[in-house]
């Protein structure tokens, strides 16, 4: 009986949001952004090993161009490992964070995590909230 308490207390994390504090602007993550993008790529082991620094820096520039104006950035949402998006429509600042590999495969509660102190370090309140778009991972080919 206690093997399967122990099973089912194990719960799976898909996906996760770091949603800021409500009174932080998308201009408020031009400081820490491209320290931020790169914690990302390098957790989700994603750096693209030719010319991988300028492509890199160009797709910081493209999310930097986009926050100096307050506006949401598109993240990284090529084909990849590990997505980082910023979703449409939404009333506070957010990204959310999730695999596009095996389930069994994924990293996904430890790049959270290292990504959550990463933003508590640089004085950026959040909340991580799990599972909020499991439709996320129903995308995978």
């Amino acid at each position: 009986m206690a093997r399967k308490e122990e099973k089912e207390m194990e719960v799976t994390k898909h996906n996760s949001t770091i949603r800021f504090d409500d009174d932080i602007e998308y201009k408020d993550l031009l400081p820490v952004f491209p320290e931020l993008y790169r914690l990302f790529m390098d957790l989700a082991d994603q750096f693209p090993e030719d010319n991988g620094e300028e492509y890199i820096r160009m797709l910081i520039d493209q999310n930097l161009k986009d926050l100096r104006n307050n506006r949401k950035p598109p993240g990284h949402n090529r084909e990849a490992r590990y997505r980082m998006i910023f979703p449409l429509e939404r009333d506070h600042v957010e990204f959310i964070l999730y695999p596009r590999i095996p389930e069994e495969e994924s990293e996904i509660e430890d790049i959270t995590a290292e990504i959550s102190e990463f933003l508590e370090e640089n004085d950026l309140g959040h909340e991580v909230v799990w599972d909020e778009m499991e439709y996320l991972m129903e995308e995978k080919d």
